[in-house]
């Protein structure tokens, strides 16, 4: 799995990593030690609260540990890291790629598990690459996915340079303008390749119901639970990143929040009242808090649009 986030439209906070920017920080912490918060943000590109957000998430997993010096793996973290199978360094292939710049990434014994290619290539040009190229190894020769044709194998020796190859590993290499796009790309699908994802946030799914899930994470389920209301209008927002607002089944605003809502994050209640402002102002709604680990981590609220007897029995109740 792996956060999916829309971009940008404005009004509200937006996500601001993905499970890139986590392996990132395993990443940089392996192979250049202690790092404050500041320079770490800057290695991954976000800000500083991301970073935070991060680092306080792998501190609490027992990933990471804070030092005078800064952030440095735990042999949790290192044992994290090494059994991942994903490794990722910067490599010439310009015989092979169209971007200047390339990064060369090795997921180990996952071969099995290409098809044709394309879906590595679609995943890093998602990440902001302009491509990405995958290689598998059978028997001792790089090969394409489901191509007969035997490549040069003179003209893919850099690779076998720069990696210990073995028999169903799997190389994907993305290229783009600048390094950095090229290693988000062919990372993140060599993530959404990998199984290796269930060892970051100790095996935590991340993508779903999580302080800082996007709207893109949560709509599955509050689309679900918009048709077993017969399609009463629902809203969901994590705590972090705002949500999503469904009627007539469908997402019909991926950037909503709303005051109760907003009230339910911060006391952590169940709120059945009037809603005083915002689209459904004037109409009873019924927010609930989402608990993870004795923290708010979102909320979820139906409008009552029907004034149907039941859900007027629901709203009038007293808390359990």
């Amino acid at each position: 799995m792996i956060f999916r986030f829309q971009p940008y439209s404005g009004g509200g906070p937006t996500p601001k990593f993905s499970l890139f920017h986590i392996w990132k920080v395993y990443d940089v912490l392996n192979s250049q030690g202690p790092m404050g918060r500041k320079g770490l943000a800057k290695a991954l590109g976000i800000g500083e609260g991301s970073t935070r957000t991060i680092l306080d998430k792998m501190i609490k997993e027992g990933s990471v540990e804070s030092t005078k010096k800064g952030a440095v793996l735990t042999e949790r973290g290192e044992w994290i890291f090494q059994t991942s199978g994903i490794f990722a360094t910067s490599v010439d292939m310009s015989n092979l790629t169209l971007g200047p710049k390339d990064c060369a990434v090795l997921v180990k014994g996952m071969a099995d598990h290409v098809n044709s290619g394309y879906e590595q290539r679609d995943e890093a040009i998602r990440s902001g690459a302009m491509g990405a190229t995958t290689l598998i190894l059978k028997d001792s020769c790089l090969k394409f996915p489901d191509d007969p044709y035997i490549p040069d194998q003179e003209a893919l020796q850099p690779l076998r340079d720069i990696f210990t190859i073995e028999d169903n590993d799997v190389v994907i290499v993305g290229t783009a303008s600048s390094y950095k796009e090229a290693e988000k790309g062919a990372v993140t699908a060599a993530l959404v390749l990998s199984d290796a994802t269930r060892l970051y946030w100790g095996g935590e799914n991340t993508s779903l119901i999580s302080s800082d899930a996007a709207a893109e994470d949560i709509k599955c389920i509050a689309l679900a639970i918009h048709e077993l209301l017969g399609k009463m209008p629902v809203t969901m927002r994590s705590r972090d990143n705002y949500g999503v607002r469904c009627e007539g089944g469908r997402v019909i605003d991926d950037n909503y929040t709303g005051p109760v809502l907003e009230e339910v994050l911060e006391h952590n209640i169940v709120a059945r009242k009037v809603a005083p402002s915002g689209i459904y102002r004037g109409l009873p709604v019924i927010v609930v808090p989402i608990e993870y680990d004795k923290e708010v981590v979102a909320a979820f609220g139906v409008v009552d649009v029907t004034k149907d007897k039941i859900l007027r029995y629901i709203f009038e109740s007293h808390d359990d």
